[in-house]
């Protein structure tokens, strides 16, 4: 079992940790729906929002905003599109 460096869990490291995977979901689901040739309005209505507001500062990660895992599960069965690609590191 590989051993947990210290420095590694940190509060702040892992605070900085998340966000980026925070970004790097954020920018997979927007990169997959305008593949899909899907708006920002029918997505978010296609999980339940009532507008596409919040889908498009989660889409940016303005104001902090970003998708919870019930957002994440829903656009993956929306898009038809596998939630581990949502996760997949950005070149």
């Amino acid at each position: 079992m590989k051993e947990i460096d210290p420095k590694e869990n940190t509060p702040e490291y892992l605070e900085q940790y998340a966000e980026q995977i925070k970004d790097i979901v954020s920018a997979n689901i927007k990169r997959c729906r305008e593949a899909k040739g899907v708006s920002q309005m029918d997505l978010a209505l296609g999980i339940g929002l009532t507008g596409g507001a919040y889908l498009g500062r989660a889409e940016l990660r303005k104001e902090n905003h970003h998708f919870n895992l019930s957002h994440i599960a829903k656009i993956s069965k929306v898009l038809d599109v596998s939630i581990a690609k949502f996760f997949e590191a950005i070149d």
